[in-house]
């Protein structure tokens, strides 16, 4: 009897687990609402090395609310034409990290992975090749920090820095 109790218990918990294990399962939504001051628009400064600028950012939801979807827009700047850019920023439960990726008006792309830790979002670009790092850092609801990547520019190493306040 006492075997028979055992076999019935060990079945009842086979067949209960796997529900268990589906409304535990994330869905990407708590994640998602760790970004969800970004949502709106943004007005950014930035250097790198001795040039510096200003430009506009703007971050909506879209696709089911599961994407930011970022668009901004660097001024001409010399030689440089102006360049618009859009970028879509989510999170990845299958592999328990952050993505972006975008495309640029100048024909240049990039795709990055990152992980968040409370405030900090540390991301490594991963395409179109390694090249690289970026520490995001949300410092309160309307502003927020970008330090890097770092890169030879005019044969100097250089690191991008972006102030963004909201409104």
């Amino acid at each position: 009897m006492h075997r028979t109790a055992i076999v019935l218990a060990a079945i009842a918990m086979a067949h209960t687990a796997p529900a268990a294990v589906t409304q535990t399962r994330r869905t990407g939504s708590d994640d998602m609402k760790t970004v969800a001051f970004l949502v709106g628009t943004w007005s950014c400064s930035h250097t790198v090395g001795d040039f510096s600028g200003t430009y506009p950012t703007t971050y909506a939801l879209t696709v089911g609310d599961r994407w930011l979807k970022q668009t901004y827009d660097f001024p001409a700047a010399g030689e440089d034409a102006a360049v618009h850019a859009e970028y879509f920023l989510g999170y990845d439960v299958r592999v328990d990290r952050w993505v972006r990726f975008g495309a640029h008006s100048n024909a240049q792309y990039y795709g990055m992975v990152g992980k968040r830790a409370d405030n900090v979002w540390s991301w490594s670009y991963v395409l179109p090749g390694p090249s690289g790092s970026a520490v995001w850092t949300k410092q309160s609801d309307v502003e927020y920090t970008i330090d890097g990547p770092s890169y030879p520019k005019n044969g100097t190493l250089v690191t991008e820095h972006h102030r963004c306040r909201k409104g």
